[in-house]
């Protein structure tokens, strides 16, 4: 009887660490509660602010790895023309999430805005077998 009280007693004890560490139950990080606003801001093009929210949130390490999180950080940097740095973070929301379809699209989208079609298209290509929003929307992109 000790044996399974002392079993149960670890596995509630485990169970409360996964909580306490931010994580749902698919291993994800929970994103911040600002982040809905960050969004927003990105979507009415205020661009500065959406960085400076972005940089407070990835200094939190948890959020370092979020390819959601990077990927809108980078959207925001290309959109204020700071193509290197946005860049960077866009292969790191890649290399979090190879197949994440929106880090591919936009930077596919970098690659035209920094006159690098071979590479712009090679990112069509990673796209090309889901048809989805994210290949069309980069597809109209480059033929502009």
């Amino acid at each position: 009887m000790k044996k399974i009280t002392v079993f149960v007693s670890l596995f509630l004890l485990l169970i409360n660490s996964a909580e306490a560490a931010g994580t749902d139950s698919t291993n994800e990080v929970v994103k911040p509660s600002s982040y809905t606003s960050i969004v927003k801001m990105i979507k009415e093009e205020k661009y500065n602010d959406a960085i400076k929210a972005l940089e407070e949130i990835l200094k939190k390490n948890k959020y370092q790895a979020d390819p959601d999180i990077l990927t809108h950080y980078a959207f925001a940097l290309r959109k204020t023309k700071n193509f290197p740095k946005a860049e960077e973070y866009y292969l790191k929301a890649l290399s979090n999430d190879p197949n994440h379809r929106g880090a591919l699209e936009y930077i596919g989208e970098l690659y035209v805005d920094t006159n690098r079609l071979d590479l712009a298209n090679a990112t069509l290509k990673k796209l090309e077998n889901c048809r989805c929003e994210e290949y069309a929307e980069l597809k109209n992109y480059i033929n502009k």
